[in-house]
């Protein structure tokens, strides 16, 4: 019953949440996955500078940081994922080719990793076991834009590129879920580069 509370809190609360950034507007990644055709950009301005934000993208992932995102939620789904309130030295050294694991089966690579301005992760060269159902390819770009002195926006885009009408499906019927553990994750970036 949780579970399903859970899940009817973050349709609702998603359908109240809409992507801030524009599409169309051309990001590092984009290249990767050209033909992707399920688009979403959100955007949050950080009151830290680009140098203070990239400790906190560079370290996330399942057995790293985590996604600063609803631990509750993220208990809840069962991927066992803890998220960090500090940033870990050993965790910094981020480079393209390294594996970022979204759950224990489950990873994307390390598409772009230019510190302080962008980190695109993408399926390509990644593992999801059959089963996870992810029959698609995926990026994930995060990227750092310098606002007013001591402030950054930060722009993350998703890039979907179903190869089949289930998982097209599939993605769609996700995106609530989605969005709302990406609002917790700009909410929980935000708190923590304020600190």
């Amino acid at each position: 019953m949780p579970i399903l509370m859970a899940g009817v809190g973050a349709v609702y609360v998603s359908r109240r949440l809409r992507p801030r950034g524009d599409d169309a507007e051309p990001l590092p990644g984009d290249e990767i996955l050209p033909g992707a055709d399920v688009i979403e950009t959100h955007e949050t301005v950080l009151e830290a500078p680009a140098p203070t934000v990239w400790p906190w993208l560079a370290q996330m992932g399942y057995g790293r940081g985590g996604f600063y995102s609803f631990d509750v939620l993220e208990r809840l789904a069962g991927v066992g994922i803890s998220n960090a309130d500090a940033i870990n030295p050993a965790w910094q050294n981020l480079v393209e080719g390294d594996s970022v694991r979204l759950a224990e089966e489950v990873a994307l690579v390390v598409a772009r990793a230019e510190p302080d301005r962008c980190l695109v992760l993408s399926s390509e060269g990644g593992c999801a076991p059959a089963e996870a159902g992810m029959d698609f390819d995926f990026t994930w770009a995060f990227v750092l834009t310098p606002e007013e002195p001591g402030s950054c926006r930060l722009t993350v885009r998703e890039r979907y590129a179903p190869h089949t009408p289930a998982a097209r499906r599939m993605v769609w019927a996700a995106r609530p879920v989605a969005r709302l553990m990406t609002h917790g994750m700009l909410h929980g970036l935000r708190r923590r580069v304020r600190r």
